[in-house]
């Protein structure tokens, strides 16, 4: 989701990869093949010092500059946008979820276009703005890989195998004879089927819950397209973006919590041993 933190960048090292100082370390060494025509190595060293000692001088001060900084940063959160990216449309299309990804497309290709627009400096709508509204359309994908996640459980059938479960219990538990180291697992096995019960509920409120906000995502993206397209000098673009993020963050909260949630089946191993012993055939006597 939008929320993963990653990993401080390593500005002296972005300094070193920068295209433009890749460009001056190639041009230093045409000029000191150029210098080795009359000087020999000579000429070769004196570059080499010159083109060394500007090399450090600009490693101290470059990677300290905010503006440099924020060009790293950049950089990093798109590297990371479409790595992520990728990742989850490889996901969704071994689902075989091209709603979703038709979906998304269309929101792509409106995020392009508020980007073309961001390059009006007349507008209110800034390049920072547009790359929040790109960051919803990934966490979209998210939120869709999270959705079929959750449609592949068999939550029906372990609510309805719980409830059996829960009956045979505390049909073994009205016994009043039955003694007290019997008992404890029996109850112990009660309130695990009943917290299965309630887990189950949980996820039911939150899966509509997320399903209501993939539903929104799209209008909300859909809405701020035409605003911009139609009033690009708007003042309300800040709180319509504002308000969009909100139900992101809203969507990121639900997500998080289906990571939370152990959703293990219920299995016969989960059984108390009483509770086995009358699950299992009689033999037959021959």
């Amino acid at each position: 989701m939008a929320g993963t933190v990653n990993p401080k960048p390593s500005y002296l090292g972005a300094f070193f990869l920068h295209p433009y100082n890749q460009s001056a370390l190639l041009a230093s060494g045409v000029a000191a093949i150029f210098a080795s025509i009359p000087w020999g190595w000579s000429g070769v060293a004196l570059v080499g010092v010159l083109a060394l000692g500007m090399e450090i001088l600009a490693a101290l001060a470059i990677p300290e500059l905010p503006p440099f900084r924020t060009w790293v940063d950049r950089d990093q959160r798109h590297r990371g946008r479409v790595q992520r990216q990728r990742q989850l449309i490889a996901e969704l299309t071994e689902y075989g979820d091209s709603r979703s990804l038709n979906t998304y497309q269309q929101m792509w290709s409106r995020v392009q276009a508020l980007y073309q627009t961001a390059q009006d400096r007349r507008t209110t709508l800034t390049r920072e703005d547009v790359e929040k509204l790109e960051d919803l359309t990934v966490d979209y994908l998210g939120l869709c890989a999270v959705n079929l996640s959750l449609r592949q459980r068999k939550d029906t059938s372990n609510e309805d195998l719980a409830v059996q479960r829960i009956a045979s219990l505390k049909s073994l538990l009205d016994n009043k004879n039955l003694p007290e180291d019997e008992a404890r697992p029996l109850r112990a096995a009660l309130a695990e089927y009943t917290e299965v019960m309630q887990r189950s509920r949980r996820m039911a409120v939150r899966r509509s819950t997320l399903e209501a906000t993939l539903v929104s995502m799209p209008d909300k993206m859909e809405e701020i397209y035409q605003l911009v397209i139609t009033s690009p000098y708007s003042t309300e673009m800040g709180s319509m973006l504002e308000e969009s993020l909100s139900r992101l963050r809203i969507a990121e909260e639900v997500a998080a919590e289906f990571d939370g949630v152990d959703n293990r089946p219920v299995t016969e191993t989960a059984m108390p041993p009483q509770m086995n012993r009358q699950a299992q055939p009689r033999a037959v006597k021959t």
